[in-house]
C-alpha cells in the first residue's frame, strides 16, 4: 500500500512540474511575442515621425528642402525636442533646426510658439534662411 501511494505521489509531482513548466514556456512566449511587437512599434513610429518631419520640411523649404533636411539631420538629428546643454549667451540652441532659444526664436514670427514644435521651428528657420539671402550662414552644419 505505501509503494502505492509514493507512486501516485510521484505521478502528482510529476505532473505538476509538467504544467509548471509549460506555464512557464507560455509566459516566456507571451514575453518574447510583447518584446518583439514592441520593437517593431518603436520602430514603425520613428519611420513614421521621420516622414512626418521631412514632409513638414519639404512643405516649409520647396526648393531648399533637400538642404534644409541635410542641416536639420545635422543639428538635431531630427529630433524636434533636441536642446543644446551648452548656452550660448543665455540662450540654448533648441527644436528641430537648433535654433538659439529665447535670442534668435525671439526674433521670429514664431516666438509666440514652442520652439520644439516642429513646425514652428522650421518656419523660423526658414524666415531666417530667407533673411540670410538664402544662405545657411546661422549653422554650424553646412549643406
Amino acid at each position: 500500500m505505501s509503494q502505492q501511494n509514493t507512486s501516485v505521489t510521484h505521478s502528482t509531482a510529476s505532473h505538476k512540474r509538467h504544467i509548471i513548466n509549460i506555464a512557464f514556456a507560455l509566459l516566456l512566449g507571451v514575453t518574447m511575442f510583447g518584446a518583439m511587437m514592441g520593437l517593431q512599434t518603436k520602430t514603425t513610429h520613428a519611420a513614421t515621425n521621420n516622414t512626418y518631419l521631412v514632409s513638414i520640411i519639404r512643405n516649409v523649404f520647396g526648393p531648399y528642402s533637400d538642404q534644409a533636411i541635410r542641416i536639420a539631420q545635422c543639428e538635431s538629428t531630427m529630433n524636434p525636442n533636441a536642446r543644446n546643454t551648452m548656452a550660448i549667451g543665455g540662450s540654448y540652441a533648441s527644436g528641430l533646426f537648433q535654433i538659439l532659444y529665447p535670442s534668435t526664436w525671439n526674433g521670429t514670427a514664431q516666438a509666440g510658439k514652442s520652439p520644439f514644435d516642429p513646425q514652428a521651428n522650421a518656419q523660423a528657420a526658414y524666415q531666417l534662411f530667407k533673411g540670410d539671402g538664402f544662405r545657411w550662414t546661422q549653422w554650424q552644419c553646412k549643406a
